[in-house]
């Protein structure tokens, strides 16, 4: 056989000739300028960064410790909660607080206002660098809106607050009547970083919030800082590439997150900057484009002399064989496989008249099932109206029902993810449900409610996962209709016995009714009947006809789903399953596992 000639080797050989010479030079080129260029630049900012992230956040603790001196040890703080105001000694005590206050301001530098607030007498002990009845009025309105606030208590809790127009960050600590704080301005914490300000592309450094908003004077424009705040953060990565796609700019990210205030120290790099010294790097980036081109075309001549215009001439004789021409012959190719796959294929026509494909149509079938499965899965608008509801709490500060929506749904997806196991205990199942219907509640005050039960000795028997969820998720969505009304859900397991052929068959049954619309007519009928064809892909209830098909696929003909309407208002479905213990279950799979060992 003529090697030269095989279809492996001038594919190969071609591929090597074309594609390696533009491998090379991307390697060289992308590895070297690429990589480099934005590992040292983004080290040395991130570094550089990060270094005085600490600095400050070590300032920041000092001024911590010397708040608590000041509220514990202080004695004329002390004195002053018991003095009458307007006295001499009141007055006197507080002159002396004045001047200790106007020292310490001289030792720490960061520090723009220090104050001590008498919260019963509204009186204020104030030394500042900046405009003292501006800041006077900002203190007095603050601790007069939040006089119970639990952060002033807080050691180590620093907020952002405005003052005039700049951004500041705040520490209370509340002793008694008396409240003493400090804040200390984004700017002055920002203006040693304004070296990291690129001269061209529109970089720069700044101070955002956990909102997105800029705490900072800066030269970012609002897409860029809008650009810094989405992107999520990675802290094994020593940068992040972003791009605007508004104007087709693409920078190099460098965040890091503050430990005392809820700030992120960020730095965006124009790649264009970094890249002006190389300008090899630069015309190499508008030649690979033409040269790819090129090159593309080239290998696209070689593949279809070689490859395409071979496979075309077995593809029409295969389609002449479709439509039943089984006379069919294919004339010879040089290339040695192709010789041989058309010779053979020319030996076989004859042979294949009546031979079906039903493998790979049942192939079709198993993946169209899997799909379907799969997609009933995804619930966007499930985990989208969930953060809505947490975005709207936030904003009215109902931070203990935030706690809860957030620990309800940390439970909830934490099962979906780690449902990779065949079955669950019902009572994990139910508990899942339970987060599920909390979520519910808070989004739906006092309109749904729930009963669970759940008898002991069921607790451990075992099902599919994400079973029940489904028929609780389609109550809700057709059947909480009236939305003036209490919607209540009850979910019932009981155990019933039937002794078939002398043996004696235990069945779980899990009921799930409420008291919402039912089910119409017309589709109770179809339901009861099975005529699941006619239905599966409307009005939500393909759920219902995958937890069959996964219920039939896992029990058999012992799987059982039925439904109802209950005789007032209501719909009702019951899932009937072999009552299988996860114990049993589980010396079932290793005696499967361990078959043939």
């Amino acid at each position: 056989m003529n090697w030269r000639k095989s279809l492996t080797f001038k594919f190969v050989a071609g591929f090597v000739i074309i594609i390696s010479p533009l491998i090379l030079f991307l390697y060289y080129n992308n590895l070297y300028a690429i990589s480099v260029v934005r590992e040292q630049v983004s080290g040395a900012n991130r570094n550089l960064l990060a270094d005085y992230v600490k600095q400050v956040d070590k300032q920041m603790k000092e001024i911590n410790n010397y708040l608590n001196l000041v509220n514990d040890r202080e004695p004329d703080v002390n004195l002053l909660n018991f003095m009458e105001y307007g006295t001499d000694d009141y007055m006197l005590t507080k002159q002396k607080i004045f001047t200790r206050f106007q020292v310490d301001l001289g030792y720490f530098q960061v520090i723009d206002t220090i104050f001590l607030y008498n919260i019963k007498d509204k009186d204020i002990v104030l030394n500042t660098r900046s405009d003292y009845y501006l800041n006077e009025k900002v203190i007095a309105d603050y601790i007069d809106q939040h006089p119970k606030d639990d952060e002033m208590q807080k050691i180590g809790s620093w907020q952002l607050i405005k003052v005039g127009d700049e951004t500041a960050f705040l520490k209370l600590i509340r002793n008694n009547n008396l409240v003493v704080g400090c804040w200390i301005k984004a700017n002055t914490v920002a203006e040693p970083l304004k070296f990291l300000d690129a001269e061209n592309g529109g970089g720069g450094a700044a101070l955002v919030s956990m909102e997105g908003e800029v705490a900072s004077e800066t030269k970012l424009t609002e897409q860029q800082i809008a650009l810094a705040a989405n992107v999520p953060e990675q802290q094994d990565k020593p940068y992040q590439s972003v791009t605007d796609y508004t104007k087709e700019l693409s920078y190099l990210l460098v965040a890091i997150p503050a430990t005392m205030v809820p700030i992120k120290y960020v730095v965006l790099i124009p790649e264009a900057s970094m890249l002006k010294n190389l300008p090899f790097f630069r015309l190499a980036i508008y030649i690979i484009p033409l040269g790819g081109l090129l090159i593309l075309s080239f290998y696209f001549i070689f593949v279809r002399k070689v490859l395409l215009t071979p496979m075309k001439k077995l593809i029409r004789g295969m389609q002449r064989i479709t439509r039943g021409d089984w006379d069919v012959q294919l004339e010879q190719d040089n290339t040695t496989e192709f010789a041989f796959v058309i010779r053979t294929f020319n030996n076989m026509v004859g042979e294949i008249s009546n031979l079906k494909i039903d493998v790979y149509e049942q192939q079709l079938l198993t993946k169209e099932a899997e799909f379907k499965h799969l997609q009933v899965q995804i619930k966007p608008h499930f985990y989208l109206n969930s953060l809505n509801i947490i975005t709207s709490l936030a904003a009215t500060k109902q931070y203990e029902i935030i706690q809860k929506m957030a620990r309800y749904l940390a439970e909830y997806f934490r099962f979906n993810i780690s449902t990779s196991r065949r079955t669950v205990t019902i009572e994990a199942e139910l508990k899942h449900i339970q987060n599920y219907l909390e979520i519910q509640k808070l989004r739906f005050p006092g309109k749904l409610s729930y009963e669970i039960s759940l008898p002991e000795e069921l607790a451990h028997c075992s099902m599919l996962p994400l079973t029940i969820q489904t028929l609780v998720e389609n109550s809700i969505i057709h059947g909480f209709m009236n939305r003036r009304e209490l919607f209540t859900i009850k979910i019932e397991v009981r155990e019933s016995r039937a002794v078939k052929e002398g043996i004696e068959e235990k069945t779980v049954w899990v009921q799930v009714a409420d008291n919402g619309v039912g089910f119409k007519q017309e589709i109770l009928e179809k339901l009861q009947m099975n005529r699941w064809h006619e239905h599966s892909g409307e009005n939500g209830h393909l759920g219902l006809h995958n937890v069959l098909l996964r219920l039939q696929m896992r029990y058999g003909d012992r799987a059982q789903l039925l439904f109802c309407n209950q005789t007032d208002k209501g719909a009702v479905v019951q899932i009937g399953i072999p009552a299988i213990y996860l114990e049993d279950e589980a010396e079932e799979n290793d005696d499967i596992s361990d078959y043939g060992r």
